[in-house]
């Protein structure tokens, strides 16, 4: 797996046998990154245009960073189902 940098940001590249073409993701952001292209120019041009809308949408007020998940989910059970 290769990796691009711009402006701080990371994105990890793989070549899709299925689309043809190569497919990257900006990592650690927690929003849905991905882009492609056909070339190495093509493929930096569409990551550097990623990262620059990316930093864009942070910077408007109706969309602050997303606070991630406290990863647990509490349920209430029926009584039948307790053991």
């Amino acid at each position: 797996m290769k990796t691009m940098t711009y402006k701080g940001y990371t994105a990890e590249i793989i070549y899709s046998d299925e689309d043809e073409c190569f497919v990257g993701h900006i990592v650690n952001i927690d929003s849905i990154s991905g882009f492609h292209g056909d070339t190495d120019a093509e493929l930096r041009d569409a990551f550097e245009n990623m990262v620059e809308l990316y930093i864009e949408i942070q910077e408007e007020p109706e969309n602050p960073t997303q606070k991630h998940f406290a990863r647990r989910l509490l349920s209430r059970l029926r009584q039948a189902l307790h053991l």
